[in-house]
């Protein structure tokens, strides 16, 4: 090997090149959900990861062809494009419509001069139909050993009535399109346990950021959580002059019902009632999180509520809360909730200012009656 001549098989730079395909798309989507993290916007992840991915493998997959159309070896990178469609499908199932493909599809045939050509409509219509069989496989995936089998069958029986139509249409002998499938096969094999791999890390990631992110009990946000999104929120009402109210509230009595019916009793009641509560919010706004701040203590960021708008919803929380059966081994607790409400000032210093606030006003609805909203 020197450095204009590299003395590697084929298939080993394939592998390589193909790995390295992989590890770019995942580094591209990764970067781009952070581009939108880091400027406070609202969007959904699996949504981002499937535009990046469709835009990636459309640019790669028509960037090989355009490098090998109008040439007698055209078929030198029909591999990787039965990669990217199995990639796409398989690994990202991306939500790619039947038109979309029937456009691309044109759009490659006009590219390549083959469009009056009936073995291309064959290839095309075998291709597209690869892409959403693949794409059911995985939907019905069971999780076990057999999942394996049936990729690497439905992938190869595929990928053979491909190679045999390429075949047919460029002349190519049995012993090409018999290593290639070979090819095919031990890519397949080497990029199913490959991105696997990717999924389990990034499960466990998810796992981690979760267990970082999320109340065990009530499966509500932490404190962690609350300080991250509370500061953001904070400086966003400062910058873009946006309403931003917070609420505080605590369950009243709590220590009596520990006392009363046992730690178990009070567990439930705070995993039911933050159930209640995070019904009742994601029917108002999908976007309205609960908080777990203290033991009994929880916190609702209202983004782009003003005091009076939030203010109507604490009070149908503390009638929701009221009204609510909690009944634990045949014993009926009833609850209610004391809170505090305020919304941000031009002139709090900052966000431990806006806190404190509401949480004077949490603690003069207790000290006048509970069960009630104290909001200024």
């Amino acid at each position: 090997m020197t450095l204009t001549h590299w003395y590697v098989p084929s298939l080993v730079t394939s592998v390589f090149f193909l790995l390295g395909m992989i590890t770019l798309y995942w580094n591209l989507a990764d970067r781009a959900i952070r581009y939108f993290e880091k400027r406070g916007k609202k969007f959904d992840k699996e949504g981002v990861r499937t535009m990046v991915g469709i835009i990636y493998m459309a640019a790669f997959v028509l960037l090989l062809q355009l490098i090998v159309s109008h040439q007698t070896t055209t078929w030198v990178f029909m591999n990787f494009q039965l990669f990217a469609v199995v990639f796409v499908s398989y690994f990202l199932l991306l939500g790619i419509k039947l038109w979309q493909w029937v456009v691309t599809a044109i759009l490659f045939m006009l590219i390549n001069g083959t469009i009056t050509e009936t073995l291309s409509w064959l290839y095309t219509f075998i291709f597209v139909a690869f892409f959403f069989i693949m794409k059911l496989l995985k939907r019905r995936k069971h999780y076990d050993h057999w999942d394996f089998v049936k990729y690497i069958v439905v992938a190869m029986a595929f990928s053979a009535a491909l190679w045999v139509v390429v075949a047919f249409r460029l002349h190519l002998t049995v012993n090409i399109v018999l290593a290639e499938l070979l090819y095919m096969f031990i890519m397949l094999v080497i990029v199913y346990f490959y991105v696997n791999l990717l999924y389990r890390d990034a499960a466990t990631l998810a796992q981690l950021t979760y267990n970082t992110n999320f109340d065990e009990l009530t499966h509500a946000k932490n404190f962690f959580a609350f300080r991250t999104t509370f500061g953001k929120s904070f400086e966003n009402q400062r910058t873009e002059d946006r309403p931003f109210t917070v609420m505080l509230f605590d369950i009243d009595h709590f220590k009596s019902i520990n006392d009363t019916y046992g730690h178990l009793a009070g567990d439930y009641v705070l995993e039911r009632l933050a159930l209640l509560i995070e019904k009742y919010l994601q029917s108002v706004d999908k976007e309205l999180v609960l908080y777990r701040t203290g033991g009994e203590e929880f916190t609702i960021l209202f983004d782009d509520y003003d005091l009076a708008t939030a203010r109507v919803h604490a009070e149908k929380i503390g009638e929701l809360i009221r009204q609510a059966a909690f009944k634990y081994e045949d014993q009926a607790i009833h609850l209610s909730i004391s809170i505090g409400l305020t919304q941000q000032h031009p002139d709090d210093e900052d966000s431990t200012t806006l806190y404190k606030r509401a949480d004077g006003y949490l603690y003069h609805s207790k000290n006048n009656g509970r069960d009630q909203v104290t909001a200024k």
